[in-house]
């Protein structure tokens, strides 16, 4: 295993090279995660897999379903299929700068980007 740190993050990759964890890392897949909209009510779930992004309202309707990596065709890039470490609503950041809270993610691969709250659409911020 090897450990590289830099000024703001910690990388761990296996014997392989693959990234496996890290500071930039939140949340490790098994279990799902939540953030409830206060203004609109609206409910955005993380799969158990850290995949998937469902959106519902607040009777439980489905609104969207997102795959951000496959659904915006993000490059491979240092793991063949990243999966979401970090998920939470924000309001501004570097490469957001609407009005509007959206989602912001990072994969376990260091890629980020937001997520619209209205349609599931994922705009990539770029890696690291």
């Amino acid at each position: 295993m090897t450990t590289l740190v830099t000024q703001a993050q910690t990388y761990v990759y296996d014997g392989q090279g693959n990234l496996i964890a890290g500071s930039h890392i939140k949340s490790k897949p098994g279990s799902s995660l939540t953030l409830k909209d206060s203004l609109t009510g609206n409910t955005f779930l993380l799969d158990s897999n850290h995949i998937n992004i469902y959106a519902f309202n607040s009777k439980g309707d489905t609104l969207w379903k997102a795959d951000p990596y496959k659904d915006s065709k993000i490059e491979e890039y240092r793991v063949s299929r990243p999966v979401i470490g970090n998920f939470e609503f924000i309001t501004s950041h570097w490469c957001y700068t609407g009005k509007k809270k959206t989602i912001w993610i990072n994969y376990n691969n260091t890629q980020a980007g937001y997520v619209d709250l209205d349609s599931g659409k994922f705009h990539f911020c770029g890696q690291d």
